[in-house]
């Protein structure tokens, strides 16, 4: 007996939005299996109702029955393909157009079933067909448009008795070949299926779908998607081998045409401080900082512009600006943060006639939040001695005598 069997197990794709269809159809499919499997037409529900009939079919039925399915395995098998392949796509493609893929696969794989079963075998016309393996094979034909240049991890186990090979484990395949295999493997099983007559598995279902998701992407501009992302995704995986500057050419590739995507810009920041770069790993983080805010990101804003801080010791941006994101950061309670912020503003620009009310928030920090007067002590001197002028002096000069006075009253008996 020889066996070769493989499973997808991941990919080297990032979802970057919250998705939600992919979850739900999986979780429709499950509480539809269990009411069909245990409480089969109780309170009126007949899964029979949801089945596509080749020999009476319908558009409702056509969708419906990707819900649909017989056995633990197959249910389990499908959700797994949804999962790992729908979440990326839905990602990518939006709750709207995913949802298009997914029904319109699910109905063009039953339609192909019952046309290949018309013309080859009409006996299997009045076997119904359940699952959602059409509306998957769609969502890896979409998926193989969005995203021809990824890799898939697959575990496999090879069995081979007289060659003495068991072999199992997980590897890398480019998505291309993993996916036109597995559609000829279909398209042959599916030519074998109607030469014998068996119906136990509708791979005419898989073949309609895969190719329906495939046209469905294309009309939904995955092509030339793809051919953009394709160099986020080398960007990335040149990050992870260390291949800094092939890591930095390909991020500098994609926002040639994304410059709007504050995460890359980040990634991108620090691919360059990978090589000592800090120049244009500053720029980087200051798009990356400023994209953040405009999109209502404000923490991760706040993040970014920390870790800029921290990485780039000079690092520049306006400084209304950088007072903004530090007292965002003071406002958050983030009170470590914001004091090196404030500290980081003085050094840069020690001639800002903000550098009184900086000293003013660094006081209050030390005093009020983190409980250390004496450092607190140290900045409302510095302001009466070397801003003498400043609007913040008689306030400084009445913090420093309570403080002075606190310190008085302790060491009394």
């Amino acid at each position: 007996m020889y066996f070769f069997y493989y499973i997808p197990v991941g990919l080297d794709i990032k979802v970057t939005k919250r998705v939600f269809v992919t979850g739900f159809f999986a979780a429709v499919s499950l509480v539809v299996f269990i009411l069909s499997r245990y409480t089969a037409s109780a309170g009126g529900f007949n899964p029979q109702n949801l089945l596509f009939y080749p020999a009476n079919p319908s558009i409702f039925t056509a969708v419906t029955h990707a819900f649909v399915h017989l056995g633990w395995i197959h249910l389990a098998g499908n959700m797994i393909y949804l999962v790992i392949f729908g979440r990326p796509l839905e990602s990518k493609l939006g709750a709207g157009r995913f949802f298009a893929v997914f029904a319109l696969s699910a109905a063009a794989g039953a339609y192909t079933h019952a046309a290949l079963a018309g013309y080859f075998m009409p006996s299997l016309l009045d076997i119904p067909v359940g699952g959602a393996s059409g509306a998957t094979s769609g969502i890896l034909g979409a998926f193989m448009i969005h995203f021809y240049y990824s890799r898939i991890k697959v575990a496999y186990w090879v069995f081979m008795p007289l060659q003495l090979i068991n072999k199992a484990g997980k590897t890398e395949v480019p998505v291309v070949l993993a996916l036109l295999f597995w559609l000829l493997y279909q398209g042959v099983y599916a030519l074998v299926q109607f030469g014998a007559g068996s119906a136990a598995v509708a791979y005419g279902v898989h073949v309609g779908g895969f190719i329906c998701g495939m046209g469905v992407a294309v009309l939904f501009g995955g092509l030339r998607f793809a051919r953009r992302e394709r160099h986020l995704v080398k960007a990335r995986r040149h990050f992870r081998r260390a291949e800094w500057f092939s890591s930095q050419g390909e991020y500098l590739s994609y926002l040639e045409d994304s410059s709007s995507d504050p995460a890359v810009q980040a990634e991108a920041a620090r691919a360059f401080l990978c090589t000592g770069s800090r120049a244009e790993a500053a720029g980087h983080y200051a798009s990356a900082v400023k994209l953040f805010k405009e999109s209502g990101q404000r923490d991760i804003a706040e993040e970014t512009f920390v870790q800029a801080v921290k990485n780039i010791p000079l690092f520049r941006m306006e400084e209304k600006f950088y007072l903004e994101m530090a007292f965002g950061l003071e406002r958050s309670l983030k009170f470590y943060s914001a004091g090196g912020i404030y500290k980081k503003f003085i050094d840069i620009y020690p001639l800002s006639e903000s550098v009184p009310l900086v000293l003013m928030r660094l006081a209050g920090i030390y005093k009020g939040r983190l409980e250390e007067p004496c450092k607190a002590l140290e900045y409302y001197k510095r302001i009466l001695k070397e801003y003498p002028g400043s609007e913040w002096t008689g306030f400084a000069g009445r913090e420093l005598e309570k403080l002075q006075r606190n310190d008085l009253m302790s060491v009394l008996p």
